[in-house]
């Protein structure tokens, strides 16, 4: 079975691997992000790890799932500070040149709803919405398996929809109020920690909900309900049969899914209340399989 080269690229962490049609992974190896460096030492890194993952192999293709906004042409439109001096990056150019091979880039939801619409939880269904809430909140659309990326390559962008609070809190794109400042990791940690004066990871919030911390509860729950309604908003919208969720807070679990399926409910239009959200199937490996994915997709 011909695989390609799956590429995953993070704030912290570039993912590399092998990425069959069936969704496989081998040789999987990871590198620290420089994201300070600029692109040159990005781009860097990710040769490093992808020459060493490819010796001795026979590849097809690249596909990669990249932070920040991709244009047509596989070229990093725009990019916040998390990965300082990447906006303008002509990425697909600058790695199909140094790999010798096709490259697909695309940004890293829009490469877990590859994965997903087409190997995992929204398999089967002619259209779903992707929602990613980690350390940011990011969306993709998908219909009969392809990514529809919308005429800015921004479709899909729950993340940053007018949140139901109106509270002021500044979005990491620089708007105040956007769903992301209320729902995202460090929102939910930033605003435990305004509540209570303790500073706690999220996992570490999440544990007090199970010894009874009512604050804790509360900053989860008015952080899925924010994300939920702008989800079940925008499903008013696109009028997905399916949204499939991801990301770190998310594998939260029930404290966090719980309230946001609610809360997207009760903003859901008729028969769009039946429409299901459900947890990716592929985990933390769905950006790297997603863009092996579209690699294969560029040589077929």
């Amino acid at each position: 079975m011909p695989q390609s080269l799956g590429v995953d690229i993070g704030g912290t962490k570039i993912a590399v691997g092998l990425v069959s049609a069936d969704g496989n992974v081998e040789r999987r190896i990871a590198v620290p992000t420089p994201a300070r460096d600029g692109a040159d030492a990005i781009i860097a890194a990710l040769l490093g790890a992808a020459r060493s993952v490819m010796a001795g192999t026979q590849i097809v293709a690249c596909g990669v799932g990249t932070a920040g906004v991709v244009g047509g042409h596989g070229e990093i439109t725009t990019a916040t500070d998390l990965l300082r001096g990447f906006g303008g990056t002509p990425l697909a150019a600058r790695l199909a040149e140094a790999l010798q091979m096709p490259v697909r880039v695309l940004n890293d939801v829009q490469a877990i709803g590859l994965a997903e619409a087409r190997l995992g939880a929204a398999q089967g269904h002619e259209s779903a919405l992707i929602v990613a809430v980690g350390t940011g909140i990011g969306g993709a659309l998908v219909r009969d398996g392809q990514v529809i990326p919308g005429a800015h390559g921004i479709a899909g962008s729950v993340g940053h929809l007018p949140a139901v609070l109106r509270q002021g809190r500044i979005c990491s794109c620089g708007v105040p109020d956007h769903a992301e400042a209320y729902a995202s990791g460090p929102s939910l940690e930033a605003e435990y920690r305004r509540r209570t004066g303790e500073a706690l990871d999220l996992r570490a919030i999440a544990r007090r909900v199970g010894q009874g911390d009512i604050v804790a509860r509360a900053v989860i729950t008015e952080g899925a309900e924010v994300l939920g309604a702008a989800i079940g908003g925008a499903n008013n919208v696109v009028d997905a049969a399916i949204v499939v969720v991801g990301g770190g807070v998310a594998a939260l679990g029930d404290v966090f899914f719980e309230p946001m399926r609610i809360a997207a409910e009760r903003e859901a239009l008729g028969a769009s209340m039946s429409v299901r959200l459900v947890p990716v199937r592929f985990g933390p490996d769905a950006c790297l399989v997603g863009g092996g994915l579209a690699g294969l997709d560029a040589v077929s």
